[in-house]
């Protein structure tokens, strides 16, 4: 009889405890690698669909043979940006004038900045080059990182040419 009672003993309450505060102190250490895994993810895909996006425009441009302008919405990136086809070469998406992409705003937290040249939009030409509303060519980069600046930066950089590379640095401030 004494075997079969020691099987049905159970936990006691201080091996409980003591599982319990294991189990805290792991979640404690997994959860921050946890969020900056999801940060990290979020920045990895919108330098994707940006990437996409870019790459839609230059060759809508080419197959239309017009020009084709991908814009930042309400004047900023992380808003969301559209691809259209413009006609009148007034650089603004007017009636008539076809829309190719709408994206949505993206994840919370991550910023998207371009430098001056390609701070409002990118312009391709039939040619598939990048090419201010001017006429001078158009080159810059467009840096995407996370506010709280423990991830990567990626940096989608522009050549006169119209192709788009993704560089990839070190965490650093955004």
């Amino acid at each position: 009889m004494d075997a079969l009672s020691d099987r049905n003993r159970g936990f006691t309450l201080i091996e409980a405890l003591v599982t319990l505060a294991l189990l805290a102190i792991l979640s404690g250490l997994a959860g921050p690698s946890l969020i900056q895994m999801v940060h990290a993810q979020q920045v990895r895909g919108a330098s994707i669909d940006l990437a996409s996006a870019f790459l839609l425009a230059r060759q809508e441009a080419i197959t239309r043979q017009r020009a084709v302008i991908i814009a930042r919405v309400d004047e900023d990136w992380a808003n969301g940006w559209q691809v259209f086809v413009d006609q009148d070469g007034d650089g603004m998406q007017g009636s008539g004038e076809l829309q190719l992409l709408v994206s949505d705003s993206i994840a919370s937290g991550v910023r998207i900045a371009g430098n001056t040249p390609v701070s409002r939009y990118v312009r391709y030409t039939p040619s598939g080059e990048a090419k201010l509303l001017t006429g001078a060519f158009q080159a810059g980069t467009i840096t995407l990182c996370h506010s709280d600046g423990q991830q990567a930066v990626r940096k989608l950089v522009l050549a006169p040419s119209g192709r788009m590379r993704t560089v990839i640095e070190a965490a650093g401030s955004c």
